[in-house]
């Protein structure tokens, strides 16, 4: 199976994104502090005409402005008609950069309309692909060491590894919480002297982009914000409302199979499929030709990220859950390695996640409790979602979270767009109705769908987001796209 570009940023963790190439500008040096005079020197680069890449140098420490400076690496394209203004732009993650796909994939994530009227500006965060790429120098995942520990010693193992992962990937980790980087895309909206910015932002990207707005409300023209995270919200939440979403995409994947005859489990049970095959894996990880074998935790995540791209990749699951039930779990085996094992993403995801999420647990014992409730909510995929694994990925960090979750009370920025999907098992559409409750004016558009996020997957949603953005107009209040 070949994971296309199409698909890429479409789930919180970007599993699919192209390897974006090591940039020289990633660099942590000596300097001095980003004023609004400086500038970016830019130059022609990439595989498509139009891209043009630049750098600018910010603090590491925006407490310590003198102190040493990391570069920002980025890719702008200038608006090819009538031109609007500026759109920054955020695909996800954290651990996704979007340089590179500015440069080399626009046409797949920006829509033609957006492309004409929009100097379109990719920025790598701090951290990640080419500004100053955190490589952590031990395995985030380690299938040894399970998240959903049932004694004290498993709970133990798990603290002491996060924290062995965490000081392996060295003193960047302290400084790359949203909020510097939301002050670094303030820093790059100085330099390319705009007063505002227009912004899109996909999953991960509505906490920057909420952070953003919270930070320089009066910076913004316009935010769209698509598979929202509600920053705001407690972890506990977090993974309640994560193991729901989760187990009902898994549901409308087993509904599909049971009215669709080219899905390969058509005319069986698929909870039932399932569920052997997961006791089969507690007791015997499932083989993998040419690889490790998955257990039945690394089959759940697996299979979690393919229903994030639902409903284009379910032919793929089912066909994934065939081949696991025979004894080689090839495609499952490839998401294990692009969303589990790519260090690089997983070291930037852990580290700035763990800077912005507090567990907010006090032991085993409440662990134990809060992953007993996710087992009552979601009986087949077991509370298994990424909200739970950056919840317990993050127990024994060495750094303490410097952005953690706190209230949303915006009220000076311009209305801003938040779309959410009925069915996604990624973001589910409360957080979407939640944080608009933070963010006075703002408002929600409907997809009624399923998988994770809604523009350039359904033509309603975008041209919404389009039409927002370009004109300031929001739709109707309550519209619904199906």
């Amino acid at each position: 199976m070949k994971w296309t570009p199409l698909i890429t940023g479409l789930a919180l963790i970007a599993v699919a994104l192209p390897a974006a190439p090591a940039a020289a500008t990633g660099q942590v040096t000596q300097a001095v502090s980003v004023t609004g005079t400086d500038t970016i020197d830019w130059r022609a680069c990439g595989e498509e005409p139009g891209a043009e890449c630049g750098a600018l140098a910010v603090p590491v420490d925006w407490e310590k402005p003198d102190g040493p400076r990391i570069s920002l690496n980025m890719t702008r394209r200038k608006a090819t008609g009538q031109r609007v203004g500026t759109l920054f732009y955020n695909p996800g993650g954290p651990g996704a950069g979007a340089a590179y796909l500015v440069r080399n994939w626009s046409q797949y994530y920006f829509s033609e309309e957006l492309r004409e009227r929009f100097d379109i500006v990719g920025i790598d965060p701090r951290g990640v692909a080419g500004s100053g790429q955190i490589q952590c120098g031990k395995a985030v995942h380690d299938p040894a060491v399970t998240q959903f520990p049932e004694t004290r010693w498993e709970y133990d193992r798990l603290v002491a590894h996060n924290r062995a992962v965490g000081v392996s990937c060295g003193p960047l980790i302290g400084h790359v919480d949203t909020g510097s980087v939301a002050r670094d895309f303030d820093a790059v909206r100085a330099a390319l002297g705009e007063e505002q910015i227009s912004y899109l932002g996909r999953s991960y990207g509505s906490m920057l982009g909420t952070e953003y707005a919270r930070r320089f409300p009066d910076r913004v023209r316009a935010m769209a914000l698509d598979g929202i995270v509600d920053h705001g919200m407690s972890s506990r939440q977090m993974v309640r409302d994560a193991a729901t979403a989760v187990e009902d995409g898994f549901d409308r994947f087993g509904e599909w199979c049971e009215r669709t005859e080219e899905c390969e489990l058509h005319g069986r049970s698929v909870p039932q499929v399932w569920d052997a095959l997961m006791r089969k894996a507690e007791k015997t990880p499932i083989p993998v030709t040419g690889g490790r074998p998955l257990t039945a935790e690394e089959l759940r995540y697996a299979a979690y990220v393919m229903l994030t791209l639902a409903p284009e990749f379910n032919g793929d699951l089912a066909r994934g859950i065939v081949q696991a039930e025979q004894g080689d779990a090839e495609i499952l085996g490839q998401m294990r390695t692009e969303a589990l094992d790519n260090s690089a993403m997983t070291s930037a995801y852990r580290a700035v996640l763990c800077q912005d999420i507090d567990p907010g647990t006090n032991g085993f014992s409440q662990l134990r409790a809060w992953a007993r409730d996710a087992a009552r909510r979601a009986p087949h995929m077991r509370g298994t979602s990424e909200f739970w694994d950056m919840t317990t990925g993050c127990l024994g960090w060495p750094v303490q979270p410097s952005n953690p979750q706190r209230p949303v009370r915006i009220t000076q920025v311009p209305p801003v767009l938040l779309v959410g999907n009925t069915h996604d098992p990624a973001t589910p559409l409360v957080w979407a109705k939640s944080l608009a409750r933070g963010i006075k004016g703002s408002q929600v558009l409907t997809y009624d769908g399923d998988g994770h996020t809604a523009y350039l997957r359904n033509a309603c949603a975008t041209g919404s987001v389009d039409r927002y953005l370009i004109s300031g107009a929001l739709p109707a209040p309550g519209t619904v796209c199906r």
